[in-house]
């Protein structure tokens, strides 16, 4: 207990310090007049050996709930106090003012500077979803529901770095502290790849070849058939100057449906996979080896359901890939791939478009002779024009449900598929193995 300037302050200063710590906390606050250095309302956050200073204008004693957490003097013009942490821990100051209203305030002490900690948390807890932090008192408390052990684990490590600042209170989902119905909701999402392609080309003019003569100029290839006695001879003229004609044209259009569905309990990561392998010898100094290509669609979900607010929260890695024409001069095809990684929330019934592509090329090309193929309209008697339009259009779309229940049994989903997979005669579009409708109930043909 500290007092200042008059024997009536030291007598107040005594009585006050009878008071038990909670009796000082419950002075209400009446009065904010003056105060320079205050956190959150009427709390003050401190790390040890840190300091911070409040008006002391208008003050006539005050009064230190806990002692030996924080260290209270008052400057030499007695304009201010200085307060100083000492160890960790939740105390409280009364500030009496001359008007005889009261001022209280909750000092937390901690180890180490609560903003400082609070941005350590936010790098090391990178990438998993569900975790919030917040300060309670003294301490920083890290809480929500992860979706495996592993997440589960590291977030306990991280919370040990920090002792007796840092405590951990995250579950794993499906162990108690998933939201209501989480743990047992079964997650439907349904994800479309649609992408569409146009393209156009023309070649029109004289194509001169790029050179004239050489070796071999003329080729003759004679033969003579002992048993028949005949005698064969041809003859060639290679390199010629003579042009060629080019007057091709052609146009086309190309579209894109790739429906992914992946079926997984709230909180547990599932992975879905369809495509393949194009495989190709590939020649390497005195060695035949094969070169794998592989293509197809990759998807993987960690979706985590939220009955109460009928929420779906969602982490995404989504990798498309298709195999194009081999470029000129290898054997090798190519492969287009697009690839999404994010984390999103939607409500029952939602959709949201994840990403989108739109592209436009346009190629043109002249080749001839010098000059003379430049000249505008004469030019096409001396080169050829060619032009070579692309575009393309896509986008992939999520769509989010929760199956709650299923009006058929087992056996006779499996029996109709059966049924179905006998009856086919090469028209796909009559056959509907499963409902392609997000959300949709499920559907038995009697």
């Amino acid at each position: 207990m500290i007092s200042r300037r008059t024997p009536i302050a030291v007598a107040v200063a005594v009585a006050l310090a009878a008071l038990t710590p909670s009796a000082a906390l419950a002075a209400p606050p009446q009065d904010k007049n003056g105060v320079e250095a205050a956190s959150n309302g009427d709390e003050i956050a401190l790390a040890v050996g840190e300091t911070r200073t409040i008006s002391a204008r208008d003050v006539r004693n005050f009064s230190e709930g806990s002692s030996g957490i924080i260290e209270i003097k008052l400057t030499s013009d007695n304009s201010q106090f200085v307060i100083s942490g000492k160890k960790p821990g939740s105390t409280t100051m009364l500030l009496i003012k001359n008007d005889g209203s009261q001022v209280s305030f909750a000092v937390h002490v901690f180890a180490r500077s609560p903003a400082v900690v609070e941005k350590e948390l936010a790098q090391l807890l990178d990438g998993i979803a569900g975790v919030r932090v917040r300060r309670v008192g003294a301490r920083i408390v890290m809480d929500g529901v992860v979706g495996s052990d592993a997440e589960q684990k590291r977030v306990q490590h991280v919370a040990s770095l920090y002792p007796n600042q840092v405590e951990s209170l995250v579950t794993l989902a499906g162990g108690g502290g998933a939201p209501t119905g989480g743990s047992k909701s079964i997650i439907r999402i349904d994800f479309y790849f649609v992408q569409y392609d146009k393209n156009s080309s023309y070649g029109v003019g004289l194509a001169w070849p790029g050179s004239v003569g050489g070796d071999a100029v003329v080729r003759s290839q004679v033969a003579f058939d002992f048993v028949a006695g005949s005698r064969a001879a041809t003859a060639s003229i290679t390199n010629q100057p003579l042009p060629r004609l080019d007057i091709a044209s052609r146009k086309g259009w190309a579209k894109v449906l790739k429906q992914a569905t992946v079926v997984t309990n709230s909180g547990v990561e599932a992975n879905f996979a369809n495509g393949g392998e194009q495989n190709f010898t590939v020649n390497t100094g005195l060695t035949i080896g094969v070169q794998r290509i592989a293509f197809g669609t990759d998807v993987t979900v960690l979706p985590r359901y939220d009955a109460q607010k009928r929420e779906v929260e969602m982490k995404l890695v989504a990798d498309v890939s298709d195999l194009t024409s081999a470029a000129s001069g290898t054997t090798l095809p190519g492969r287009t791939t697009s690839k999404l990684t994010t984390n999103i929330t939607l409500k029952l019934g939602q959709s949201i478009v994840l990403s989108g592509i739109r592209s436009q090329s346009q190629t043109h090309a002249v080749s001839g002779l010098p000059l003379l193929s430049d000249i505008p309209v004469l030019g096409l008697l001396f080169g050829s024009h060619a032009n070579l339009e692309l575009e393309t259009e896509g986008a992939v779309f999520v769509v989010p449900s929760v199956v709650e229940t299923v009006p058929s049994a087992a056996a006779e989903m499996v029996e109709t598929a059966l049924a179905k997979f006998a009856d086919y005669d090469g028209k796909i579009r009559e056959v509907n193995a499963y409902d392609k409708r997000p959300g949709a109930v499920p559907q038995v043909t009697p």
